[in-house]
């Protein structure tokens, strides 16, 4: 019994083996990508409203028009 179980695998227990700890492997990583998901989910929009006040801000600062109302006068 111990000869058995100290024996090299056989092709398709390897193979076996490799598709299990693969496929565990990507549950794993799926598993962190959706905990990082819900962590930054307000982040973007976050950014995206610093990106436009900054180019507000550098637009009032060149003398250009800030939007299209601006631009009709």
């Amino acid at each position: 019994m111990f000869k058995r179980c100290f024996s090299p695998l056989t092709l398709v227990n390897q193979l076996a083996l490799i598709v299990m700890l693969s496929t565990a492997i990507g549950v794993a990583g799926m598993a962190v990508s959706g905990w990082l998901v819900q962590g930054v989910q307000g982040s973007a929009h976050a950014i995206n409203k610093a990106g436009s006040v900054r180019m507000q801000r550098k637009r009032l600062r060149a003398g250009g028009p800030l939007d299209a109302s601006d631009r009709e006068r």
